[in-house]
């Protein structure tokens, strides 16, 4: 995957989330980067990297766990680029608008987020913890536990 595509997917999604033109400052910024990226070949717009699984998620409403996902790839594709002078700052708006618009403007929801992404999962100790805290994860994530969630809200 090269970073053509990805940011060519990246300005998509961003249409798709706003919904509307009107951010006119990420809107230019998709736009410099795709044409730095040379991201508007046929070449490119022939594959997708997340629009036809976006698709077939919006039929069945889990649409955070989807954009949860490739929120995290932009972040850390964003990580990677951060140097390169000549777009640096266009990353950077359209950093600004995904942490305004997905994490409630808040960075430490963000940072939080990103340190997910970064355990090892080949590292020891990171698995212990993780399998110590499964049972909890599975509880919370279980249509039971939100029913009787529900049902203790309305007492």
């Amino acid at each position: 995957m090269n970073a053509t595509h990805c940011i060519l997917a990246l300005q998509l999604f961003l249409m798709a989330v706003s919904g509307c033109y009107c951010h006119g400052t990420v809107i230019e910024s998709l736009e410099s980067l795709n044409n730095y990226f040379n991201s508007s070949g046929i070449d490119v717009e022939e594959k997708s990297l997340f629009l036809d699984i976006w698709r077939n998620w919006q039929k069945d409403g889990d649409m955070k766990i989807l954009q949860s996902q490739i929120i995290s790839f932009y972040l850390r594709l964003f990580e990677v680029l951060k140097d390169n002078q000549a777009i640096s700052n266009n990353i950077s708006v359209i950093e600004s608008h995904l942490i305004t618009t997905f994490f409630s403007n808040s960075k430490a929801k963000k940072d939080a987020f990103m340190s997910i992404a970064k355990f090892e999962v080949n590292n020891p100790q990171v698995q212990r913890q993780a399998f110590n805290e499964l049972i909890r994860v599975v509880h919370q994530l279980s249509p039971e536990s939100s029913l009787r969630k529900r049902k203790r809200s309305r007492c």
